[in-house]
């Protein structure tokens, strides 16, 4: 029974509004699946980063 941990990579969207998102990324979807089960479009988006996190 090893407990290793678990990364999971998240996207984290900045809205030109000032709010964030942040959306688990998912093998094989494609950027406009994503931006679809985020509920935003593309031209609401200000900055996108990458980030990493345990699980």
């Amino acid at each position: 029974m090893g407990g290793g941990t678990f990364i999971s990579n998240f996207r984290l969207y900045t809205l030109r509004d000032g709010s964030k998102r942040i959306i688990k990324l998912k093998e094989g979807e494609s950027f406009k699946e994503e931006l679809q089960r985020a509920g935003i479009q593309e031209t609401q988006i200000f900055q996108i980063q990458l980030m990493e996190k345990p699980e």
